[in-house]
């Protein structure tokens, strides 16, 4: 039997983390005889609530609350010290549901040298596909506009704007090998475990597309798109509750940083 564990990163979102628990204990019965499906929370709320660990077809369910270490801060601990256990670890935001076959058509996945498997994110509210995130590389110039963009507040508000007009056009694609999967659910095998049992990510939040892109690069996996799995996105409910000024900074950050750790050739 194949194991998975989730990473759900929650973060004052109480209210749909039930809900996007209760999708994956649904998505766990089809698949109970085949894959065992585990649950972690990293818990970044304040004040804490409790929350239900007792789900019917979930093997486990645990919390784990560390104060706000940010996304990255909250999942890694996790996955630093349970990855080795699973042949699969996602690592997801709580605002989403799994749709009942997800773990079915997970277990139907050609054997690829696959490190990390983005499913299809669809975000009603905008009616947009998440994924594929990125096709390609970044590029220098890339990085240079990203600096420009997020350098500004009253950029980055009419960059976000636009954003939404050209999220209205983007449909479903076929199955297919990207460079990035989108940062809100991210699934990692066994063989993306295996070159890297131990992460740190180095910032509070953002960029982890690009950083889990260049991880697969240099271990030379491929980044898998399959539109059979799929979930349902809310999107933004913990990082809605951050003024624009704040995500834009912390974003440019993060490009920094990551633009001088892989892509300074």
């Amino acid at each position: 039997m194949k194991k998975i564990l989730l990473i759900c990163v929650n973060y004052n979102s109480y209210e749909v983390l039930l809900d996007f628990l209760k999708s994956i204990d649904i998505a766990s019965a089809q698949v109970k005889e085949h894959l065992c499906v585990d649950v972690a929370i990293a818990d970044n709320s304040s004040p804490l609530q409790t929350i239900e660990t007792s789900y019917p077809h979930i093997h486990h369910v645990s919390v784990r609350t560390m104060g706000n270490l940010g996304y990255m801060g909250g999942a890694l601990p996790i996955y630093n010290a349970h990855a080795k256990e699973y042949d699969y670890v996602s690592i997801s935001n709580v605002d989403l549901q799994l749709e009942p076959d997800f773990f079915t058509r997970l277990l139907e996945l050609s054997d690829e040298p696959i490190g990390w498997i983005a499913p299809d994110i669809y975000t009603g509210k905008i009616d947009r596909h998440e994924n594929p995130c990125m096709l390609k590389r970044p590029t220098a110039r890339n990085f240079a506009i990203w600096n420009i963009i997020y350098s500004s507040t009253f950029i980055y508000r009419i960059y976000h704007f636009l954003y939404l007009l050209k999220s209205k056009k983007r449909a479903n694609v076929p199955a297919s090998t990207i460079y990035a999967g989108h940062g809100s659910f991210m699934i990692f095998t066994s063989r993306f475990i295996a070159h890297y049992p131990e992460l740190h990510f180095p910032t509070f939040l953002y960029g982890e597309e690009i950083f889990f892109a260049e991880l697969n690069r240099a271990a030379q996996l491929i980044v898998k798109y399959a539109p059979t799995l799929r979930i349902s996105n809310i999107g933004n409910v913990s990082t809605g509750k951050v003024n624009q000024k704040q995500r834009a900074a912390w974003s440019k950050e993060t490009l920094n940083v990551i633009q001088k750790q892989f892509f300074m050739e």
